[in-house]
């Protein structure tokens, strides 16, 4: 047990050097929405006020969650305010610590009890070295302190299935949903973990007739989950008088114009996220042009014109001519340096005067619900499955130097040498993938009852979260970053079952057959 005791630590101690190493040398301020979350958090500690304004009057705020806002605040009011070398490495630790729950899940779930050490050193050491959730310590992003609630809500859920006293099942039912209730003020969709758990709990009831005490626990289950989010929504009722348990969809303040008609549309094609900027998050900030979008946001010509008339009035909003802000194909390039473009695009976005007004909104609306007219399976059912591919199937680079796409790969910028980190990363993606699904099907042919609800468990987890992101108009990677930890799992509780599988086989094909006699 000893020697089982150091590997554990000597694996451990890999995770946390890895992540510190990540987390001081590889430092990331660029997302916006770190931004966002560090200006909440000093306006808590100096304005005490929930708001995201950068000045006066520093008006309240509705539009993110506070659980890691109010995170960054308690590191920030012992470390300094803005100190997010701290926060770094606080979330180092915390990753760190999330390695260990998927290791002690694992255990858990493992079919073979005398294997359960394999199996859990095997998934500690696929999360300790996985740089897929690794990167976020570097960010002011949610991810690090998500991943470590939603598998901390897994555990909680594993020893609410495996409780054999009915006292200790419903208390570790409660503290799953207190769990899952906390997870959800860092990220909305948590609420997924949430529903997966509560989903395993209802169909494993069914197929073992069980309902009646599966019902008492859901219920205890949903109402610890709600009482969580009770104190937020009833803020938000006197400041906003909104009924808002969460954050809204878009981002918006109360009364904030958002453009569904524009997202409609965008969401009747977009299925790569190299086109979230450009269709996105240039929304009325920078101008779009009808160039910018691929062949598929068309159905024909007469369309293409449709759309390129709306982005010519959201350019000009005061009804100006188009002169020198013109579409980039339409320029004319004959004295120009290839480098020009490259020297206006700055101005562009600051002096940009655009606009995305309710009537432009309008009609983009219109194109969207001919476009899903004429092919609804193309929006229902082919590209969700081709932004769930995106999602999955990317590079997962997101925040390191080498950030980028694998393919084409003449775009590959060896400066960067993204020729070697690129195939790496895609390839490790298959990789945990593949461990995912072997471990998976070991599961499922262990034939033990508890295993296959693990395994339903994961898949629920899985492909729910996967699911919703997909039906979104932004399939950006990082939001299936969450996904790892199950991946993980299934690999630890499956993977360790191989050898046992192949010598069960070869225990049956060497059994003696008994002949056919007749009386």
């Amino acid at each position: 047990m000893s020697n089982k005791i150091r590997i554990y630590a000597v694996i451990l101690l890999v995770a946390l050097g890895f992540r510190l190493f990540v987390a001081l040398r590889l430092a990331n301020d660029e997302p916006d929405d770190g931004r966002v979350y560090a200006q909440i958090a000093r306006n808590v500690l100096e304005q005490h006020v929930y708001s995201h304004d950068t000045q006066a009057p520093f008006n309240p705020s509705i539009i993110r969650l506070p659980g890691y806002p109010l995170f960054l605040a308690a590191i920030y009011s012992i470390f300094g305010h803005g100190n997010n070398t701290a926060v770094r490495v606080i979330q180092a630790v915390m990753d760190t610590t999330t390695c260990a729950l998927i290791a002690w899940v694992v255990f858990e779930w493992a079919v073979d009890e005398e294997r359960r050490h394999r199996a859990a050193l095997i998934a500690l050491g696929l999360a300790a070295v996985c740089p897929f959730t690794a990167i976020y310590v570097a960010t002011i992003l949610t991810e690090v302190a998500t991943n470590f609630l939603a598998v901390a809500m897994v555990l909680a859920a594993t020893f609410a299935f495996k409780a054999t006293a009915r006292k200790k099942t419903l208390m570790w039912w409660i503290v799953t949903g207190l769990i899952a209730g906390l997870a959800v003020l860092f990220r909305p969709d948590s609420g997924l973990f949430a529903a997966s758990i509560g989903g395993t709990l209802i169909l494993s009831a069914l197929i073992r007739r069980s309902l009646r005490s599966a019902i008492v626990s859901a219920a205890l289950f949903s109402i610890a989950f709600c009482v969580v989010l009770v104190p937020w929504t009833i803020r938000n009722r006197r400041v906003f008088h909104v009924f808002q348990p969460l954050a809204p969809a878009h981002g918006e303040m109360p009364d904030e114009f958002v453009a569904r008609g524009y997202l409609l549309w965008v969401r009747t094609w977009l299925d790569e996220s190299k086109y979230v900027g450009p269709a996105l998050w240039s929304l009325d900030m920078r101008p779009m042009y009808v160039e910018n979008f691929p062949a598929r946001a068309f159905d024909s010509k007469e369309e293409r014109e449709r759309v390129a008339a709306l982005l010519d009035k959201y350019n000009h909003p005061d009804g100006e001519e188009a002169d020198e802000d013109q579409s980039p194909d339409d320029q004319d390039d004959e004295d120009e340096p290839e480098e020009e473009p490259e020297e206006e695009e700055p101005a562009q976005t600051e002096e940009a005067n655009v606009e995305m007004t309710p009537e432009i909104d309008a009609g983009f609306a219109q194109i969207g619900r001919e476009r899903i007219a004429h092919s609804r399976l193309r929006y229902y059912v082919v590209l969700p499955l081709k932004r769930a591919k995106t999602l999955w199937f990317d590079t997962h680079s997101q925040y390191y130097p080498f950030n980028g796409d694998l393919l084409p790969l003449e775009d590959l910028d060896y400066s960067i040498h993204q020729q070697y980190w690129l195939p790496l990363f895609a390839g490790l993606t298959w990789l945990y993938t593949l461990l995912g699904v072997i471990g998976a099907v070991m599961l499922w042919r262990s034939r033990d009852p508890n295993a296959r609800r693990w395994l339903l468990l994961a898949v629920l987890l899985i492909f729910l979260r996967l699911g919703f992101f997909a039906s979104l108009e932004n399939p950006e990677p990082r939001y299936t970053v969450e996904l790892f930890p199950f991946l993980i799992m299934l690999a630890g509780a499956g993977v360790s079952r191989i050898k046992a599988s192949a010598k069960a086989m070869e225990t049956d094909a060497a059994a003696p057959t008994e002949e056919y006699s007749p009386d």
